[in-house]
């Protein structure tokens, strides 16, 4: 997806499409695909053009006119950097250009060979005014030198250590690139890099997970920022399992949606995004449709209640003792329920484990309060002893859930 100057597209199955505030959808023409994501850019008002791959093809669409047209082949991705579009080839780890202002140009001279490290390109980001051309261990950044005849350099003595293992999970947020990196010395750490020195943002629990999928390199992420934070939201379709960095806070969280007749979570649903129409528009990997994502809905896309969960960090004893959870009570914004239906009398779900998170009690049910309830309490007692003992808190209900706070009454006992 992309938008840019009022204008939103996105390629969806074979069909470049132009997409509108009222929700309706033009076809703009025919793109080849394959297992990687489209990319798109423009060239300005210079230019103005919109350059596509897709399918290892590459694009362009005449904004005036609304044609499409193909004028090259073996684009694994693209970008543009002071007029120029630039195009990585994967397989043969060379990197091109189209003409000033003029993609329906591809000059077949007009390539760069890495020779600068052993390590082939495998990925390409523009973060103006430089592009970083990611190998399987190392990244190198190239920027416009006005040399001739090819007018891209590398710059001098730059070379990060730090390759990348997703070759689709590059975004730029905040100043910064992002990426799932690898190394000579391994692979999926997230890192961070607001010049030219990356630094690891994944925690050691991030990488311990990311490391035990059976598949990383198909990941693929997008950046947006709502309500103050900037998010890198990093999703791995074959793990089936979606990681998102909060920039603002410098946390971590999972989300995923809830399959109801699985009783098990899986990918969060948004995959690609483009703020356009003061709207957060995503799509995702398998459906045809775009959908506006916001922390005001409450409900999934299939008209169910969002299902929500916290679970606090576990509650040990010194030396091992056993811990007593006497009493637990979870602050909300109480007496938000709903006129009628679900939600009248939004319920918050206790589950505690006492074996560090490998079984879970039965579910224990408390009202977070009818609309107009405000002195409504989520409280329960004796909930449960052991060596590890793990709160979980979960609601289903489609009404908001900001977690003001919460306490609770600990005592330790003998073994």
């Amino acid at each position: 997806m992309f938008a840019q100057a009022g204008r939103c597209f996105a390629v969806i199955g074979t069909s470049l499409y132009e997409a509108y505030e009222d929700g309706t959808l033009t076809d703009r023409g025919t793109v080849a695909v394959d297992a990687n994501p489209a990319t798109m850019v423009t060239n300005g008002d210079g230019g103005d053009e919109l350059f596509i791959t897709s399918g290892d093809k590459g694009y362009i669409l005449n904004l005036g006119t609304n044609v499409l047209t193909q004028p090259v082949n073996d684009c694994t991705m693209g970008g543009m950097v002071n007029g120029y579009f630039v195009a990585l080839d994967a397989s043969t780890s060379t990197f091109k250009i189209s003409d000033l202002l003029d993609g329906t140009t591809w000059d077949a001279t007009q390539i760069a060979q890495r020779n600068a490290a052993s390590d082939p390109w495998k990925a390409m980001r523009v973060k103006y005014p430089v592009v970083y051309l990611f190998g399987e261990e190392t990244t190198d950044v190239w920027y416009d030198a006005g040399t001739s005849p090819f007018p891209f350099a590398a710059v001098g003595g730059v070379q990060m250590g730090y390759g990348i293992d997703a070759p689709f999970s590059a975004e730029t947020l905040g100043g910064s690139m992002i990426w799932l990196a690898r190394s000579k010395d391994g692979a999926a750490q997230v890192v961070e890099a607001g010049g030219y020195d990356p630094t690891p943002i994944s925690t050691d629990a991030v990488e311990w997970a990311i490391n035990n999928y059976t598949r990383t390199s198909d990941a693929v992420a997008y950046t947006y920022q709502d309500n103050g934070h900037e998010y890198y939201a990093l999703n791995f379709p074959s793990a089936n399992v979606t990681w998102v960095f909060d920039r603002t806070e410098r946390m971590w969280h999972e989300r995923a949606s809830w399959d109801s007749e699985n009783a098990a979570w899986k990918a969060w649903g948004p995959q690609f995004h483009a703020y356009a129409f003061g709207k957060h528009l995503v799509g995702d990997s398998v459906g045809e449709s775009l959908y506006h994502m916001s922390a005001k809905y409450y409900t999934d896309t299939d008209g169910l209640g969002l299902r929500r969960q916290r679970i606090a960090p576990a509650l040990e004893g010194q030396d091992r003792e056993r811990v007593y959870l006497d009493r637990l009570q979870v602050d909300l914004e109480p007496g938000v329920g709903t006129l009628s239906g679900q939600g009248e009398d939004p319920q918050i779900i206790l589950e505690v484990s006492t074996d560090g998170g490998q079984t879970w009690t039965n579910e224990r049910w408390r009202s977070a309060g009818k609309m107009g309830q405000y002195r409504v309490r989520a409280e329960w007692w004796r909930c449960g002893s052991g060596r590890e003992v793990i709160p979980r808190i979960t609601m289903t209900d489609p009404v908001s859930w900001p977690i003001l706070g919460a306490s609770m009454d600990v005592r330790r006992g003998a073994a």
